[in-house]
């Protein structure tokens, strides 16, 4: 009978190590789908935010193509997903600064670009920045 004490607390240490591995492993897991959806999350947010912003600035290039330096800008306006808008401001006689933005849930994106205006609208430069919404570009 002392052989089968002895081999049932050997059966049961094991099974807590089992136990105790398997708990490991379900915690491991479980924290790495968390920090995947959370990376999720984030690039849902930024792809739908260079989707507001990049069409703020096609609009607006499409205006400059009419309307050449008369347009000033996009008017603020809901969209599905957020909120776009931009402005135009005059450089030169054929230069222009255009800004375009897109934003949601408290965020935005920006695309500042430098703009020749002869012969239809071509970009020159420009820059794009994302992130949580300032001061200056809460509406």
């Amino acid at each position: 009978m002392v052989g089968n004490t002895s081999e049932r607390g050997t059966a049961l240490v094991f099974a807590l190590a089992t136990l105790t591995l398997v708990g490991i492993t379900i915690a491991v897991v479980t924290t790495e789908l968390q920090s995947r959806g959370a990376g999720v999350v984030i690039e849902e947010r930024s792809v739908r935010l260079t989707a507001l912003s990049d069409s703020a600035m096609a609009e607006t290039l499409a205006e400059l193509s009419e309307n050449g330096s008369a347009f000033a800008g996009v008017p603020e306006r809901r969209v599905e997903g957020g909120a776009m808008w931009s402005t135009v401001r005059p450089i030169g006689e054929w230069e222009a600064e255009v800004i375009a933005v897109g934003a949601r849930d408290g965020w935005v994106s920006t695309i500042r670009a430098r703009v020749f205006l002869e012969g239809g609208p071509r970009v020159l430069w420009w820059q794009r920045t994302q992130g949580p919404a300032g001061p200056s570009l809460e509406r």
